[in-house]
């Protein structure tokens, strides 16, 4: 009796410590982020999400829950990575809670307690951002300062606070949409993986190119506990292959309904240049003005490109779409807004160009001095009518030829670029500065446009259109004439109107 009494408390106490144990492997939730990386994909509705967290671990089997509920976010790209202490803690497994389509449960087994940095990844919709550019040009209209900001509009349901934001420029294939996804019923282990794979070869491939760049890797960039930057905030500009990917530096709450506005760069003293435009497209009838500063390096006194951060120059990437506002300053500083335009992807060496209204301090007369029929080629046949022989007289080919005389004056106190650009009825074979072109004695038809006296740049725009380019001096009157021969073939227009006739 006593050994079976002995052998009862044994049992209830080996029943009491497997309960306890039991009760120390309690379900958990995962602990709050640490740092958070957003890669916003602009071209798709797609962002990659990377957080940051130290998750505190006991001996033993921990369980830990992370739930995506009332989000966007794709449960089949969940990814999750052990940073530290990876001899001593292990991921079991993945499983999901009976009748839940919103949470996982990872199973960890740890042979050590503390905190251990982890990583969770994962895809998800509803994250996008718009370029905005403002620029202020000086008195004299020779420089701009242009300041770029990033809106970024979080939609996903989630918020993610203390975010690193970068920007993809470009367009990927996406064969799912991430928001349909997000709907679906719960993945299975193997889905999870597949599309886990996916992400670690996306994120892998960002890693390279940036190693390639000479830049750390994004995993090293997690903020330190306690760490408060110092230093201003930078945008690194890198090329990955088909696309330009923008790391804005410093860190910001992204709230969920709550558009965030980020500096993207800061340039000052961006070349400014004037420009006059006319063109037959609008009528022709009046000039108008343009600002005009290119994406490109930024050059000292001394002709060489200026060492500056990226988040201070040009030409280091292309420019994303969006609004572009320019102002004008005055000497008193008081602001003047002058023009805006919605830009599209501005490659690097590419320009931009804003319409900044009309002007009326130069002016142009268009004069038409001579103008000519050559080398008429016409036919005559009878045609029998009434017992009768009617005349017939057809006008088969003929050259038109034009001389055109410009009279532009610049009633500008500084120097002026002016663009005329001009349309022809006919496809255009231009002789400008280039040269004469090989078909310039042809016989085809068509217009063929002489402007090669001109004392300036010519160019063909499209098929029916040229431009000419002139610098005038300030107060200057300047005489332009070039000619135009239309060679007009096949056009047969009756000329015997009056019906002449003469007997059989």
């Amino acid at each position: 009796m006593l050994r079976f009494i002995s052998r009862l408390v044994v049992l209830v106490l080996s029943l009491a410590w497997c309960v306890e144990a039991m009760a120390d492997v309690s379900l958990v939730t995962i602990p709050r982020r640490e740092g958070t990386q957003l890669t916003i994909y602009n071209s798709e509705d797609i962002t990659m999400v990377r957080e940051h967290r130290l998750l505190t671990v006991k001996p033993g089997i921990n369980r830990i829950q992370f739930s995506w509920a009332n989000t966007l976010i794709d449960p089949t790209s969940i990814d999750f990575r052990i940073l530290d202490h990876v001899d001593k803690v292990d991921l079991i497994d993945t499983t999901f809670p009976s009748g839940r389509n919103d949470a996982l449960q990872w199973n960890i087994q740890s042979q050590m307690a503390g905190k251990i940095p982890v990583e969770i990844r994962y895809f998800t919709s509803g994250i996008t951002w718009k370029a905005d550019y403002v620029g202020i040009a000086n008195e004299d209209e020779t420089a701009l300062n242009v300041t770029g900001y990033v809106r970024v509009f979080n939609n996903s349901g989630e918020l993610y606070d203390n975010a690193q934001t970068r920007l993809v420029v470009g367009t990927i294939n996406l064969v799912e949409q991430i928001a349909e996804l997000a709907t679906r019923p719960a993945p299975t282990a193997g889905e999870i993986l597949t599309r886990g794979d996916k992400l670690k070869v996306m994120h892998h491939a960002l890693q390279k190119a940036q190693q390639a760049q000479g830049q750390q890797p994004a995993a090293d960039d997690s903020p330190s506990e306690g760490a408060t930057p110092e230093k201003p905030k930078q945008v690194v500009k890198q090329g990955l292959s088909e696309y330009f990917l923008f790391t804005i530096d410093g860190r910001e709450d992204i709230k969920d309904k709550e558009p965030k506005r980020l500096v993207s760069m800061k340039v000052a003293d961006v070349p400014l240049e004037c420009i006059y435009k006319l063109t037959d497209r609008d009528g022709g009838a009046q000039f108008t003005k343009y600002y005009r500063f290119k994406n490109e390096k930024l050059l000292g006194d001394d002709g060489e490109e200026k060492d500056l951060p990226a988040m201070e120059n040009l030409g280091l990437s292309p420019l994303p779409d969006g609004n572009v506002r320019l102002f004008s300053e005055y000497q008193n500083k008081d602001l003047a807004y002058v023009g805006g335009t919605a830009t599209k992807y501005v490659p690097i060496g590419d320009r931009v160009e804003v319409n900044v209204g009309r002007d009326p301090d130069i002016t142009v007369a268009r004069r038409v001095k001579d103008r000519r029929i050559t080398n008429v080629v016409s036919r005559q046949y009878k045609r029998r009518l009434d017992n009768t022989w009617v005349l017939y007289y057809d006008l088969v080919d003929y050259d038109e030829t034009l001389v055109y005389e410009e009279e532009i004056v610049s009633g500008k106190p500084v120097a002026a670029k002016v663009e005329i650009e001009r349309r022809f009825d006919a496809d255009v074979v231009l002789w400008g500065s280039d040269g004469k072109p090989k078909d310039w004695d042809s016989n085809e038809p068509g217009a063929y446009v002489d402007l090669h006296e001109i004392d300036g740049r010519v160019e063909r725009v499209d098929q029916n259109h040229v431009k000419y380019f002139l610098d005038l001096e300030p107060g200057e009157k300047r005489f332009v004439q070039y000619r135009v021969t239309y060679k007009r073939r096949k056009v047969a227009p009756e000329l015997n109107t009056e019906r002449k006739r003469e007997p059989l």
